[in-house]
């Protein structure tokens, strides 16, 4: 049975058999979102979702992760499809029916289609189980969103044994239903640093008797832009953002230190490596030129996300036969988000799969919605992209 075969009719089989409860999950995950490995309640709902089915169940995997495993009826690889289940500390702003009932928690990057997602191909694939050549495991993933819980996994010994793996993510700007990936670098080493400013404190009327942390803090704030437009390669991809500044109790203080903190995005190691240092040198020169001193903590959080050459040309092949070549797409350029998909891509050959959602809020704001029609799609292409890894 050829490729076109085996999918025909796949996308329609699972909305007609399992669209209504990938929606119900989704619409449940949603209501109670729950913030990096603390994933309790929404573990808790996927195994409900799979109740029943043919699987071998481990659970708290990275604290409150699930591994569910399909034993096909042949001999042959293991594949792995991942989703992530957590939530981001952001207040709903949608006005959905089903919005969060929890203040300042909110699925506002899609991880509850993932994870509904992923319940509904298990559902199609424990079905096929008898035509399966190999295993199937279902990586349900808490504290994607700056935890780590990839990193925990692969730590844990998780994804030892598997072949190849593969994750999507919805992707608001592309348009409905087009999937789109490409081989190597497909989002960016997603970093962090925290800076403390320790200078002099004094009385705001005076301030030729301080060292004035605000003012020192802003300079170099200033100067991290230079990092980038100055020093980087105008053609090679990099990210400095300061997300968070403080300092203060009162209108007429002129405080004793500061804090600043962000993120860096980069492709290139060499890259990643003399950033941090250059940061160091500039606002130690500032800091110190102003009388006062700073201290950098830079953590190395997630790796580029990198795919597979020939699982990322696998996954295109997959969506063109399933969809049409006018919904496949292969990207152009890496994001410069972070995914910490990375980490079992260091460890197991896959791609990562972006799923358009069309012209959307953007992630990570408050307003974030997407058509649930796009669920038995997504179903539909994880449920194919083992099918074929197998075949």
């Amino acid at each position: 049975m050829d490729v076109t075969q085996r999918f025909d009719g796949l996308q329609a089989d699972i909305e007609q058999d399992f669209g209504e409860k990938i929606v119900a999950l989704r619409r449940d995950i949603h209501r109670e979102p729950e913030l990096g490995f603390d994933t309790v309640k929404t573990a808790e709902k996927v195994l409900a979702a799979l109740e029943g089915l043919p699987l071998d169940i481990q659970i708290r995997v990275a604290e409150n992760g699930i591994v569910a495993t399909l034993e096909g009826a042949g001999a042959g690889p293991t594949i792995g499809l991942r989703a992530d289940m957590d939530a981001l500390p952001i207040h709903e702003e949608t006005g959905l029916p089903f919005a969060s009932e929890t203040d300042g928690k909110m699925h506002a990057c899609g991880h509850d289609g993932h994870t509904s997602m992923l319940v509904g191909a298990a559902h199609a694939l424990c079905g096929m189980r008898d035509r399966l050549n190999g295993t199937v495991k279902f990586f349900f993933q808490p504290a994607e969103e700056g935890g780590g819980g990839g990193k925990v996994m692969v730590e844990e010994g998780a994804v030892e044994g598997v072949d190849s793996i593969f994750a999507l993510h919805l992707w608001p700007g592309l348009p409905f239903g087009t999937v789109a990936s490409k081989a190597g670098p497909i989002m960016a080493a997603a970093d962090s640093f925290e800076m403390e400013i320790k200078g002099t404190g004094g009385h705001g009327a005076m301030p030729h008797l301080a060292a004035d942390a605000i003012v020192i803090a802003a300079q170099i704030v200033t100067a991290l832009q230079t990092v980038v437009s100055r020093e980087v390669d105008p053609v090679q991809p990099a990210v400095l953002t300061v997300g968070e500044i403080g300092a203060g109790t009162a209108f007429n203080i002129i405080p004793e230190t500061a804090r600043v903190a962000g993120t860096v995005r980069t492709i290139d190691p060499e890259l990643r490596e003399k950033i941090p240092q250059r940061m160091e040198e500039i606002s130690q020169g500032i800091a110190g030129g102003m009388r006062a001193n700073v201290t950098l903590n830079y953590n190395f959080s997630y790796p580029v996300t990198r795919n597979d050459p020939a699982s990322a040309k696998l996954a295109l092949g997959v969506a063109t036969e399933l969809f049409g070549e006018t919904s496949t797409l292969e990207a152009e350029h890496p994001s410069m988000g972070g995914e910490d998909f990375a980490f079992m891509l260091e460890k197991v050959p896959g791609a990562y799969v972006w799923l358009g959602v069309g012209d959307v809020s953007g992630l990570h704001t408050p307003q974030f919605a997407f058509d649930e029609e796009i669920l038995p799609r997504g179903s539909a292409l994880l449920t194919a992209l083992a099918m074929e890894a197998l075949s």
